[in-house]
């Protein structure tokens, strides 16, 4: 009898490191502190509702890029590559034109290693990745290679 050694249909995992993570939470909770402190002077020079608004503004964009950080995973199976962000980000494999891989070993805590691929639409698309086994099949498309083991 032959054993058969299933192979997964997918990797998911975490978009960004612990140590990404960990320094988007210090800069945001050294967001909080300096609005905590600045608010008053705001609010002694009595400024228009225009820049009240835009400061409320840039801070809700922080705080929503800072939840996706949190929050973001990244998919890759055999025929696509997903990245939930603020608005999920999907490529077809098949679609792909070129691909590079940024991976800085020592660095990868702080520097979320990161596939740029350019498919047959104009621009590019970045997927971040923290699972050694996303990053594992990232490694095998950038060689030309089919992403998931076989």
């Amino acid at each position: 009898m032959q054993s058969s050694v299933e192979t997964p249909a997918s990797f998911e995992g975490p978009a960004f490191t612990n140590g990404v993570k960990l320094v988007a939470s210090a800069l945001m909770a050294g967001l909080v502190v300096y609005g905590a402190k600045a608010l008053p002077a705001f609010i002694d020079k009595r400024s228009t509702w225009g820049v009240m608004l835009f400061i409320l503004l840039a801070f809700a964009f922080i705080v929503v890029c800072f939840v996706a950080i949190l929050r973001s995973r990244t998919r890759i199976d055999a025929t696509h590559i997903e990245q939930s962000w603020i608005t999920n980000k999907r490529v077809a494999i098949a679609d792909i034109t070129q691909v590079k891989l940024i991976y800085i070993p020592g660095l990868a805590w702080l520097i979320a290693p990161r596939l740029i691929v350019k498919t047959r639409r104009p621009g590019s698309t970045v997927f971040h990745t923290a699972d050694p086994m996303v990053l594992a099949a990232f490694a095998r498309l950038s060689l030309g290679q089919a992403p998931l083991p076989s």
